[in-house]
C-alpha cells in the first residue's frame, strides 16, 4: 500500500446502505491502512480495491464476544464504489486468497461481513465460506449486527 493509494481509499464514499464502509479522512485511519497489514488492488492504471489481513480485517466489538479466538486469517476486502455491483466480487476475493496462500501461507480464513450485506454474503459462499456466527456492533448511533464466516482448507 503506497501513502498515494491509501489517501485515495480514504476518498471513497459508499452509498446507502454500505456507507459504514467508507473510512474516515483521518490521520489514525491513514496510519492504519499504511501499517502493512494493507494490499492495494490495481487494475492497469486504476486503483481497483484492497485486502487487509489480521487484525484490520475485524470488527472490535467481536473480540468482545470472542469470535476472534480460533487460529484463522482473517481478511476484509474493499472494491472502488464505482466498481461494485459489476459481478466482480467472486474474481476478487479469490485473488486475495491467492494472495494470502502464496504470500503468507494461510489456508484457513475468517472474513467478518456486516449482516445486511447480502451480496458480499452470497460471493463468500459461493467461494465455500460458511456463517459461523453473528454479533452486533454498537456505537452511539448505530447497532450494526455482522455475520462471522470460516472457510477451512481453501485450495486455488
Amino acid at each position: 500500500m503506497t501513502l498515494e493509494s491509501a489517501r485515495e481509499i480514504q476518498t471513497w464514499t459508499y452509498p446507502e446502505p454500505y456507507s459504514l464502509y467508507t473510512f474516515s479522512k483521518n490521520h489514525e485511519v491513514l496510519e492504519e491502512l499504511m501499517d502493512g497489514s494493507y494490499v492495494s488492488v490495481w487494475n492497469g492504471e486504476k486503483l481497483f480495491g484492497y485486502f487487509c489481513f489480521g487484525k484490520s480485517a475485524r470488527v472490535p466489538a467481536g473480540h468482545e464476544v470472542g469470535v476472534y479466538e480460533e487460529d484463522l486469517l482473517d481478511i476484509g476486502l474493499g472494491i472502488d464504489p464505482v466498481e461494485t455491483g459489476k459481478g466482480n466480487g467472486k474474481l476478487f476475493l479469490r485473488a486475495g486468497l491467492h494472495y494470502a496462500t502464496a504470500q503468507l501461507g494461510e489456508k484457513d480464513f475468517r472474513l467478518t461481513v456486516a449482516s445486511f450485506n447480502e451480496r458480499a454474503r452470497k460471493v463468500y459462499e459461493r467461494e465455500g465460506f460458511k456463517f459461523n456466527q453473528t454479533f452486533v456492533n454498537r456505537t452511539k448511533i448505530s447497532e450494526v449486527p455482522f455475520d462471522v464466516m470460516i472457510k477451512k482448507e481453501w485450495k486455488r
